[in-house]
């Protein structure tokens, strides 16, 4: 069985000793890399996979789902099969060419994935059913985030995932779901970049920030996540500082940043997380949200001096409903871990 919550690297080097070099870095700072052939203007497959220093993923993506490879389909397929012969520890094809695959894969197990570079369908746990009955021994499933609500959709495929599955919402409006991927028993990786060279697919976080700022190595199932509503993404700087002090509570957290535009409906967005199945236990708003919360019926609960106040910022989740609060201080985020269930 393979393992389980990894955090991965997406590798976008030119030549076979770029890539080994950045393999040796991957090697020392995440679980596996991903090498992409399609980003390659010449490699050597059998030096490649001969001298890794961890397991690696062996992708040629077409231009029809987000790669660089041009050719012809025979000519794109040919190093992957190559791959399978050498012995690579995954080949990640596409759910519309896996059944060109020859039946012979030996000890490398098939990645059968599936990518939308416009939306993040609603019907994303459906998709990722469908590619489990396609001979995959991973499931991968990629949309395009174009609201924080979409990282829902994302999240209910880990839920409901038979298989070890990967499942992205891209760009700045799913980096939740890279983070919060890590909670789920059937999370096979998360991606992240080395922070140089170039970056495969919107919205990758660098390792380092990953391992320093969210404690990724230490998110489980019982992780308790707590969102942060802001209007533009918080530093990386505030987001250390926020998870510092969830830590120093001593208790299993890890706060994450939700981008909502000033023009959007926050209270829609707190609503569609109420399932704890997503794992959410408390918000922390920042301006401009804050008024909207307070407005009568935004919540189920208010507290006597958000009302007063006139503002909300901080929601907690709680049997019975949302509870906004006015806590106004910079330890919002130690109130909130104290309070949330």
């Amino acid at each position: 069985m393979s393992k389980q919550r990894m955090i991965g690297v997406s590798l976008g080097v030119r030549t076979t000793d770029e890539a080994l070099a950045a393999l040796a870095e991957v090697a020392a700072v995440a679980d596996i890399a991903e090498l992409r052939l399609d980003f390659m203007a010449e490699y050597d497959l059998s030096r490649l996979l001969a001298a890794r220093p961890c397991p690696v993923i062996v992708t040629n993506r077409p231009e029809r789902e987000g790669g660089r490879f041009t050719g012809s389909e025979a000519d794109r397929l040919r190093p992957l099969q190559a791959a399978i012969d050498l012995g690579a520890d995954y080949v990640d094809i596409e759910h519309d060419s896996v059944s060109l695959l020859p039946a012979r894969r030996g000890n490398t197990q098939v990645i059968v994935s599936y990518h939308d570079f416009t939306t993040t369908p609603p019907t994303l746990p459906r998709i990722a059913a469908r590619l489990q009955e396609q001979g995959a021994d991973v499931v991968k499933v990629v949309g395009m985030a174009r609201h924080p609500a979409d990282n829902r959709y994302v999240l209910e495929t880990f839920d409901e995932a038979r298989l070890p599955t990967i499942a992205i919402g891209m760009g700045v409006a799913g980096l939740p779901s890279r983070v919060m991927a890590l909670r789920y028993e059937q999370c096979f990786l998360t991606y992240a970049t080395l922070g140089t060279g170039e970056q495969v697919a919107p919205g990758q976080l660098p390792v380092e920030v990953m391992h320093a700022v969210y404690q990724a190595s230490a998110i489980g199932p019982e992780t308790l996540a707590i969102g942060i509503v802001a209007p533009t993404l918080p530093s990386d700087e505030e987001l250390l500082r926020l998870n510092g002090a969830l830590r120093q509570r001593g208790r299993d957290a890890v706060a994450v940043p939700f981008v909502l535009p000033e023009s959007d409906d926050v209270t829609a967005l707190v609503r569609a997380y109420t399932d704890r199945r997503y794992g959410i236990g408390a918000w922390i708003v920042r301006p401009p949200h804050q008024q909207a919360l307070a407005r009568p019926g935004a919540l189920d609960r208010l507290q006597d001096k958000a009302a007063t106040h006139g503002a909300v910022d901080l929601v907690v989740r709680e049997p019975d409903g949302l509870y906004g609060l006015w806590v106004g201080s910079p330890t919002t985020a130690a109130v909130a871990l104290d309070l949330a269930a």
